[in-house]
């Protein structure tokens, strides 16, 4: 055979060229328009007996020469070599893309049903990681790209320099990806939230950021050169729009870069500033100062800063010395006035209010890393060592309990208070996120230091001295108005009876087995813009269906579209669905899509606020009418369904109307924002008769379980055999939707009709 051996080379060099660029082109063209893998096996079976039909021919012939010449050849042993692999390779080509072919049809006839089975599920990141591999080998699979895209946020990164190496780590993931160097427009992560860590490495120093909403990464690196303190953890310089903490938003944040000690300061690290003579050097205090106009100097006012015995040091100290034993334990009974001294002393300082925030991660949302709060040591009698990594979060210790950190920002008018972050070890739970402000002279043990080092020396000074404002107010104290007077504020959400005008389409692209439906209708008040919303249901049932009514949460307002609605609601809401009820969404005014008059969902006292609510509620009322002329639907079981924002607005909601049988809210409360007094939810919540379940986290700190829950409880006007409350300890501003769709399903049968 091998005799011919240069003919036999050609032969099976030429087929294998010739054979692997064919299979090539046949593979893409059936990926590309998804020809069943048969054939594609077909073509193979052809291609290899066709190959083995010419080995045969190939030897018969040479054999036949051989016969006819009876001259003996010389075999060179490299190039029967090469026959002989080259035959291999061959051989294997056709294995590689016989594989190739049925795996990925083996992929999708048994993974892509598994997909669509895990998104209705709400399982969002089991399907991101499905579609990651699927896509790639199924790009133009339209069923594929569907749920490749449902998954799937683009998060926006902009920096200050070009050339930093940026890098990815998804959730799940041990180690970071690659993405490349600045400037980069977009990088792909899972649709839902806390599913990533950004890492950027700038000037030998990696920054490593926790991804979350609303998904715009704006960072500041610094321009120079520096040295991290040791044990400390960096943070880049930010832009936010908004940071929150309880009860109050703030607006337009810039943070230069900085970083945090990863531990809070120990006894024995202030015991050197105390034998250094820290208590007698006043150039370690800020004095003189007036606070509340009262002027503080440093003879007078450190004379004051004492232990159990008179002599100068930590309230809890004897004759300067911390209790034997606890060189580690955070140092407490500590006033402002030492924090900020002990600061200077170490050429570092006490953090604003932005920085605290920034670091602990608690001021972008109510929702809190359970896992923090589990294991930290609210609630209990002793303190940790500062070393113990038990609480912390963000890789900061015990930034959650253990002892609570003075920050620089005054509260309130008086501005004689100064806040105090995180909480101590002595406190409940929720006090992670609560505020939290004391007098300068409070020396409480609980009371401790975390410092910082600002990277820039012109640091925001304004972050520093920006005053928190007073938002404390006992809603539960408040008179109520008269009936009189409340038909008067209940009458701005009347409108004249017109002819709704009404316009439905079906969508032809939405999810097989289910029906979405738009609808338009005219608004009640003078707009260029029509009320419109989405119904969404079951098409396998044959009854009439109950109607849910839904009022979001703040990301109506945060978001600017509607595209991705559709799809969220089903996924949402299909434990419903598929039991027989519709799901009607109002776009109401000033949320998604439509016109828009104000940023925030924080009450207060000016005419766009009053303005949304007005108008949101009419809208509210509006599409009640539309839905009582539907005879598909059994109007006598509407009901009402609202978290967060949605929830809180059920207020005003269910007090205007009352054509609503139940409703089911989920962390909810009366903010304690003043609004204008004919808007102000209270007077409304008092007058609320609709049966109400209501579950809350003790946990909350965007409402707050004492100051915004426990009021709502105590005023709700609904009879006490119709309200039920569920309040989850170790739960915050997020609510397992395993919880929700437990009870959920169940009150709106209580109080349905046949």
């Amino acid at each position: 055979m091998f005799d011919n051996s240069n003919k036999y080379l050609q032969f099976i060099g030429g087929f294998l060229a010739l054979g692997f660029t064919l299979l090539q082109g046949i593979d893409w063209v059936f990926r590309k328009f998804e020809i069943d893998s048969f054939y594609f096996n077909l073509i193979l079976i052809i291609l290899f007996i066709f190959l083995i039909g010419s080995i045969v021919s190939f030897v018969i012939k040479a054999n036949k020469e051989k016969v006819s010449t009876r001259k003996p050849k010389k075999i060179s042993i490299l190039k029967f070599t090469l026959n002989i692999s080259l035959t291999v390779i061959l051989i294997f080509v056709f294995l590689f893309f016989f594989r190739k072919i049925n795996s990925t049809q083996k992929l999708l006839d048994e993974e892509l049903p598994r997909i669509i089975q895990l998104y209705d599920k709400g399982k969002i990141f089991d399907v991101y990681n499905l579609t990651e591999k699927l896509h790639e080998l199924n790009p133009n699979n339209e069923v594929i790209k569907s749920y490749y895209n449902k998954t799937r946020r683009y998060i926006k990164l902009k920096t200050n320099a070009d050339g930093i190496k940026v890098s990815v780590k998804i959730k799940g993931d041990s180690l970071f990806r690659k993405i490349g160097l600045t400037p980069i427009d977009s990088i792909s992560v899972p649709r839902i939230s806390d599913s990533y860590l950004l890492k950027l490495e700038h000037k030998g120093v990696s920054y490593v950021e926790k991804g979350g909403f609303p998904y715009i990464h704006n960072y500041t690196l610094p321009d120079t050169e520096f040295k991290i303190p040791v044990k400390h953890k960096a943070f880049l310089g930010k832009e936010f729009n908004k940071m929150w903490l309880q009860g109050i938003q703030f607006n337009n944040i810039e943070i230069l870069p900085f970083s945090i000690s990863k531990f809070e300061v120990s006894n024995k690290e202030y015991q050197e500033f105390l034998d250094i003579g820290g208590y007698t050097n006043p150039k370690f205090w800020d004095f003189p100062i007036i606070i509340g106009g009262r002027s503080f100097d440093f003879k007078s006012t450190v004379k004051l800063f004492v232990g159990k015995y008179g002599k100068a040091g930590p309230a809890n100290w004897s004759y300067g010395k911390y209790p034997s034993g606890l060189d580690n334990m955070p140092v407490t009974g500590i006033s402002w006035f030492e924090a900020k001294a002990y600061a200077k002393y170490k050429n570092l300082d006490i953090p604003n209010v932005f920085q605290w925030l920034y670091a602990s991660g608690t001021g972008f949302s109510g929702i809190y890393d359970s896992k923090v709060i589990d294991n930290s040591n609210f609630n209990s009698n002793q303190m940790r060592e500062v070393t113990d990594a038990r609480g912390s979060a963000n890789g900061i210790n015990n930034i959650a309990g253990n002892v609570k950190e003075w920050l620089h920002n005054p509260f309130g008018v008086k501005k004689i208070e100064y806040s105090i972050l995180g909480g101590s070890y002595q406190e409940p739970s929720y006090y992670v996120k609560n505020y939290a402000s004391l007098p300068p002279l409070d020396r409480s043990i609980g009371n401790g230091i975390r410092l910082v080092k600002n990277f820039t020396e012109n640091q925001n000074n304004l972050n520093r001295t920006l005053v928190v404002p007073d938002f404390y107010r006992d809603i539960t104290s408040e008179p109520d108005v008269s009936d009189d007077v409340f038909e008067v504020f209940k009458s701005q959400f009347d409108y004249k009876k017109t002819e709704l005008n009404v316009s439905t389409q079906i969508a032809n692209d939405f999810q097989s087995g289910y029906t979405l439906e738009t609808f338009n209708l005219d608004t009640t008040y003078d707009s260029k813009e029509k009320l419109f919303g989405y119904i969404i249901y079951s098409n396998s049932y044959k009854d009439k269906y109950s109607p849910v009514i839904i009022v979001p949460s703040a990301r109506g307002i945060v978001n600017k579209t509607v595209n991705e609605l559709p799809d969220r609601l089903l996924s949402e809401f299909k434990y419903l669905i598929d039991e027989g009820y519709a799901i009607f969404h109002p776009i109401y005014f000033n949320t998604f899509s439509r016109e828009r008059v104000i940023d925030t969902w924080l009450p207060n006292e000016g005419d766009e606020y009053k303005e949304m609510i007005v108008k949101w509620g009419q809208d509210y009322k509006r599409s009640i009418d539309y839905l009582q002329t539907r005879k598909d639907f059994k109007f006598q079981n509407l009901s009402y369904y609202g978290y967060s924002l949605g929830s809180r607005y059920a207020n005003i909601f269910l007090a205007i109307d009352n054509r609503v049988k139940s409703a089911f809210i989920v962390v909810g409360g009366l903010r304690m924002q003043k609004s204008k007094k004919e808007i102000d939810e209270h007077y409304y919540l008092r007058r609320v008769k609709t049966p109400i379940f209501h579950i809350v986290g003790k946990l909350d700190a965007t409402l707050g379980y004492e100051d915004v829950y426990l009021p709502w409880k105590k005023l709700v006007g609904t009879d006490r055999k119709d309200l039920k409350t569920l309040e989850l300890d170790g739960f915050g501003h997020g609510i397992p939707k395993d919880t929700i769709v437990k009870y959920h399903k169940s009150w709106i049968e209580k109080y349905s009709m046949e």
